[in-house]
């Protein structure tokens, strides 16, 4: 979401910030409903799952009752928010397209093999492109493919960490889980790997910003990354960035780095 604004060099306009920040919140509460609205048909599903299976809907820690009043306040969020953005026709589509897809998804793509892959990082992708249309700022080709299979990196990352550690029960859980191969998503990891830091490395050649060495720390966050997730990690990529001193150390090289060039 913030992509747009920060590499442009406009992170410090209030403005651009304010609007990009309710752009924010207006997702947030968009991809809560659709969160919601999974895992209540997931929730079965999620007992397989040695985290999920402690989720709230799983676990009946909130009743039908809670779950209407929640859906209920959410839906109000985004309709408020996107009341204010009506004049934003791109960035209203943009939204209500990434809604519909979440709940297509929900109901049925998430079962289809490779697909569910692609739709996921999909999602992530929407969220830059909003960013970009609230602010009015371009989101670059480079960046948006760069954008595109880092989510994708992601997406793949979970879906090994979920074959390897449900085993036998892995389609139990994700029913397109059982079309995958531990070798076939290790193939598909390296290939995303090596695109992403190629799309990033174009992104920061046509940079004018000189961020162009800024490859360096991409590249070695996301070689670490691969590793872990070759360890039989990277199934949560926030946990997995939390608890390695490497990764943590990378993301702020690399930010520091592009903060000096584009905003000294």
């Amino acid at each position: 979401m913030f992509a747009p604004i920060f590499f442009a060099g406009r992170l410090t306009e209030w403005n651009l910030l304010r609007l990009t920040i309710e752009t924010g919140i207006l997702f947030c509460a968009v991809a809560s409903l659709g969160y919601i609205f999974n895992d209540w048909i997931d929730q079965e599903r999620d007992a397989y799952h040695p985290d999920k299976c402690k989720r709230p809907i799983p676990t009946d820690r909130l009743t039908l009752r809670d779950l209407l009043l929640l859906v209920a306040l959410l839906g109000s969020i985004t309709v408020l928010l996107s009341i204010g953005f009506a004049a934003n026709t791109g960035l209203i589509i943009c939204i209500f397209s990434y809604l519909a897809l979440t709940t297509i998804y929900s109901l049925g793509v998430k079962n289809i093999e490779g697909l569910e892959i692609f739709m996921v990082a999909c999602f992530f992708v929407l969220r830059v492109m909003a960013g970009g249309l609230a602010t009015g700022i371009p989101v670059s080709d480079w960046l948006f493919l760069t954008v595109f299979f880092l989510a994708l990196l992601i997406t793949l990352a979970k879906r090994k960490s979920e074959l390897v550690v449900l085993h036998k029960d892995a389609h139990n859980h994700r029913q397109s889980l059982a079309h995958y191969s531990p070798a076939y998503l290790n193939h598909f990891l390296w290939i995303t790997g090596g695109i992403s830091i190629l799309t990033y490395g174009l992104y920061a050649i046509g940079n004018k910003n000189n961020i162009i060495y800024s490859i360096i720390p991409a590249t070695y966050g996301i070689a670490r990354f691969l590793l872990l997730v070759d360890n039989g990690k990277g199934g949560d990529p926030i946990l997995t960035l939390v608890k390695d001193p490497h990764l943590i150390l990378t993301v702020l090289i690399f930010l520091g780095f592009i903060c000096y060039h584009i905003y000294s």
